[in-house]
């Protein structure tokens, strides 16, 4: 049964709940102590700035050991860069979830089904807690790539919802401020039950969206400005992160509309990606604040250095 949904089945059908007590919190309270989670790191930034390709190759010594490394691809690209990165990794799983071919997802006039979007992460969040239950499982880490994405699928199913409840007349018509406790509601569900896996290692992936104040123009008006940008997520997401990382194009002429910042040591044609480590909790603490280049493109040539340093073993 998918989250969010009741069943329908008369109380008198169901299966009675198991007792648990002193033998089950025991053995629970004594696997827990076994369990060793390192990493739940954001990586955070604009389009095309190697957020998927850094995730993957922290998990590089996890995908050459043979251990599977299961990637719940939002944003429906992943499978292109760990192809390239790790071409013929049988051990990498790709689940695309917006798959054209999958029925479900669908409203009968072809349109998307965003409730169903939402149920179909939370079904695949629910089959990889159940292996990662298993005693000797072989999964090296897990993928979250697209949180922001999976944010706005969650304000859709939230106006699906209101719709259907008759809050709303239409899914575009504006609503109370409280309404939206659904939309964070379904969102912070995914993203607690993947920090909750028993698996050392989950990256997120996450976009940026620009912070926008009224401004005064110089001549007395007030106009509406860019003045920043800050994580496109829910604003209790943080909690969930001990490691935020954020990536940045650069350019010799940096683009302040497209997110590129000027780096003058670059020469035209030439472009880098950098990773700044803007929270680093337990190990690597001393990295905290530095900035490093992780993919360069010089003469032509790309280059990929990553951050080998950051080893969770």
């Amino acid at each position: 049964m998918a989250w969010g949904t009741t069943s329908s089945a008369p109380a008198s059908t169901e299966a009675p709940k198991p007792s648990y007590g002193q033998d089950y919190y025991t053995n629970l309270f004594n696997d827990n102590l076994a369990q060793s989670v390192s990493v739940r790191m954001a990586l955070v930034g604009r389009e095309n700035t190697a957020k998927t390709g850094l995730a993957a190759s922290l998990l590089a010594d996890e995908i050459e050991a043979g251990k599977e490394v299961y990637v719940i691809d939002i944003d429906n690209s992943a499978k292109a860069t760990l192809d390239f990165l790790y071409p013929g990794k049988s051990n990498i799983k790709v689940l695309p979830i917006h798959d054209e071919t999958d029925e479900s997802i669908f409203n009968e006039d072809n349109t998307i089904n965003y409730v169903a979007l939402t149920d179909k992460v939370n079904w695949f969040v629910n089959i990889l807690a159940e292996k990662c239950k298993e005693k000797d499982h072989n999964i090296g880490g897990v993928i979250f790539d697209g949180g922001s994405t999976y944010l706005k699928w969650c304000e859709h199913a939230m106006r699906a919802s209101l719709y259907r409840r008759g809050i709303i007349d239409d899914e575009g018509d504006s609503f109370n401020q409280k309404e939206w406790r659904e939309r964070n509601r379904i969102f912070r569900e995914a993203i607690s039950r993947i920090h909750s896996l028993r698996v050392s290692k989950v990256f997120y992936t996450f976009h940026l969206k620009p912070i926008k104040e009224y401004i005064d123009d110089g001549g007395g008006r007030k106009v509406l400005a860019s003045v920043g940008e800050r994580p496109e997520w829910e604003k209790g997401t943080m909690r969930h992160f001990t490691q935020q990382i954020f990536l940045t194009r650069y350019m010799r002429k940096g683009d302040m509309a497209a997110g590129v910042k000027a780096d003058k040591n670059l020469k035209d044609g030439e472009w880098a990606i950098k990773a700044e480590i803007e929270e680093m909790k337990g190990l690597h603490m001393e990295h905290l604040g530095t900035t490093h280049t992780i993919l360069s493109v010089e003469g032509g040539k790309a280059k990929w250095s990553g951050l080998p340093f950051l080893k969770w073993d």
